[in-house]
């Protein structure tokens, strides 16, 4: 919190994360500074401690579910011009957390996520440097990001709507944090009054934006809580009273069945039903189908078709130019 004397008061810059933060900085500075009233507020940016302290809306943390609380992040050079870009971000899990690989035209951007109850700077930046490999020993630039994932109790509140990192934060996600943007936006387009109170619709975006954080939340859980791993970091995933009650209900289910639509109101969802079905047999998730194995008697059938797609999807991939040549192509038609 930074304070500058103005004509009728303080100007206070960035009133830091929450009322409680707020309210004890301000008491220290009177205190020592002498009484003046707050005459004006700044916001350097829409990030949530430089603003949260200003309504004193209440901030949800999810710490008891997603441990990760830090990030170091950093660009890698390609070691030649044409070298290929990835198509699709590489996620790939580590001791305490997970490694972003994402392709860009002109580097690579990497980055470690991790919990800082599990893993320090020091050893994070060290699985970070070994797997970037020889091609990342110089001119590497780690940035350390720290925050802690959760959301405002509410959004809209009273004139201010909180959108995009203002509102809440994770993980590093970026798509994840795109589409929560685009949601409030079309949410607020739609339940905006142009007339009359604003309690109403307020108190309902309130209710779809904590339903979607909360719905991510327990996607981003699967993640974790379904590895084998056998560090601390991920059998402290394991225990069961990390995993939400909702998650924990629906694993329970799609033990006997898969994961169906009627699991999800799509309203509040972010993820699909495939979505999920992708994460829980791509991990080793059994469903038990045994007792109901003569309601499917196409099997064989199925195994023809998902052959063909995959012939489809590999004629594609030699077919289609590469990513780069393709990001080349749409850059010289601007």
């Amino acid at each position: 919190l930074t304070l500058i004397q103005g004509r009728t008061g303080w100007i206070v810059v960035d009133p830091l994360t929450t009322q409680e933060t707020a309210a004890a900085a301000l008491a220290f500075a009177r205190q020592h500074l002498g009484a003046q009233p707050v005459s004006g507020l700044v916001f350097t940016h829409s990030h949530v401690d430089h603003f949260g302290g200003a309504l004193g809306v209440p901030f949800v943390s999810t710490r008891r579910q997603l441990f990760a609380d830090r990030a170091i992040a950093c660009k890698i050079p390609y070691e030649s011009p044409e070298a290929p870009i990835e198509s699709a971000t590489i996620a790939a899990a580590h001791e305490a957390g997970w490694i972003w690989d994402i392709g860009l035209a002109g580097a690579r951007g990497l980055g470690i996520v991790y919990s800082s109850d599990h893993m320090d700077e020091e050893r994070a930046a060290a699985l970070l440097a070994a797997y970037a490999g020889p091609a990342g020993a110089s001119g590497r630039s780690n940035r350390l990001i720290r925050f802690e994932a959760g959301w405002r109790a509410r959004q809209w509140e009273r004139n201010c709507v909180a959108v995009g990192l203002s509102g809440g934060f994770l993980e590093p996600l970026e798509a994840t944090g795109l589409v929560m943007i685009e949601a409030a936006v079309a949410m607020i387009a739609e339940l905006f009054p142009h007339h009359g109170p604003i309690d109403a619709p307020a108190r309902r975006f309130n209710q779809l934006m904590v339903a979607r954080y909360e719905n991510i939340v327990n996607f981003l859980k699967l993640h974790y809580c379904l590895s084998r791993r056998t560090e601390p970091f991920w059998r402290d995933n394991r225990d069961p009273g990390s995993i939400p009650d909702r998650l924990a209900a629906l694993l329970g289910e799609w033990r006997y069945r898969p994961p169906a639509r009627f699991d999800f109101d799509l309203d509040v969802e972010t993820f699909a039903f495939f979505n999920y079905q992708y994460v829980l047999y791509g991990m080793g998730f059994e469903t038990d189908l045994g007792p109901a194995r003569g309601a499917f008697p196409n099997g064989a059938e199925a195994e023809r078709l998902f052959a063909r797609i995959r012939s489809y999807a590999e004629r594609a991939a030699r077919d289609l130019p590469s990513h780069r040549a393709l990001v080349a192509e749409i850059d010289a038609a601007r």
